[in-house]
C-alpha cells in the first residue's frame, strides 16, 4: 500500500457471516476519508465527531467563496478574519484526524524527501 500524508493504518478486508465483503477501518482512517471525499452529512461522521461534518462544509463554503470572488482558492486573497476562521476549522479537522505519531526533527532531517 502507498503511504498517505497523513501516516493511516491500512483497512482489514473480511466477510461478514452471509459472505459479504465488509471493510474495517480504524475511526482516525474513517474520517480522513470523509474529509478527502468532501463528505459533509453530520450522520456519516462517528459519534462524537459531527462537528467535522459542520467545519468541513464551512471551508468548503469559504472556498467556493474566494474562487467566486477571486477566480481561484487561495488563502492569501481572504480577509484577515476568514483566514482565521479557515485556520481554526482546518485545525479542527487535523485534530480529528490526528494519529498521534510523532517523528523527531533528527528522523525528518535524515529521510528523503
Amino acid at each position: 500500500m502507498a503511504k498517505s500524508e497523513l501516516d493511516l493504518k491500512e483497512p482489514q478486508f473480511t466477510v461478514d457471516e452471509k459472505g459479504k465483503p465488509v471493510v474495517i477501518l480504524d475511526k482516525v482512517s474513517y474520517i480522513a476519508l470523509l474529509v478527502r471525499g468532501k463528505v459533509t452529512d453530520p450522520s456519516l461522521f462517528p459519534p462524537g465527531t459531527e462537528k467535522g461534518a459542520k467545519a468541513l462544509a464551512r471551508i468548503r463554503q469559504i472556498e467556493a467563496d474566494c474562487v467566486a470572488q477571486h477566480g481561484e482558492s487561495e488563502w492569501e486573497k481572504l480577509p484577515a478574519e476568514l483566514k482565521d476562521e479557515y485556520d481554526a476549522l482546518c485545525a479542527f479537522l487535523d485534530q480529528l484526524t490526528d494519529t498521534d505519531k510523532r517523528i523527531s526533527l533528527d528522523e525528518l532531517l535524515s529521510s528523503e524527501c
